[in-house]
């Protein structure tokens, strides 16, 4: 079985350096390679890095209690070829052409 969708897999990491994963998958519509998905993402990122999370709709993580350095910034990870099915309703093509990393 060929793997067909795309894994997004992101991480935030607290100015403690304590980090938590996330990933969301997305239907590859448009068969593009891990490598081009990164290609297009990274001229995207801040400093070729980081996101805000909620204006790309990816769920934020729940804040540490009692931590005071949570940033908003999410740092992306890879993407991979996967088998699961798609988390996400969106496409991957669709999911990196509304990318922003402005923050309203």
């Amino acid at each position: 079985m060929q793997k067909k969708n795309i894994s997004f897999q992101y991480l935030h990491r607290d100015e403690g350096n304590y980090k938590i994963f996330g990933e969301v998958i997305f239907e590859n519509n448009k068969g593009l390679t891990p490598q081009q998905a990164e290609e297009i993402l990274r001229k995207k990122l801040i400093d070729s890095e980081f996101f805000y999370p909620s204006e790309n709709q990816i769920s934020r993580f729940p804040e540490h209690s009692g931590n005071l350095y949570f940033s908003d910034w999410y740092e992306f990870q890879r993407f991979s070829l996967t088998h699961e099915n798609a988390t996400d309703p969106r496409s991957l093509s669709t999911f990196l052409s509304q990318f922003s990393s402005l923050q309203s």
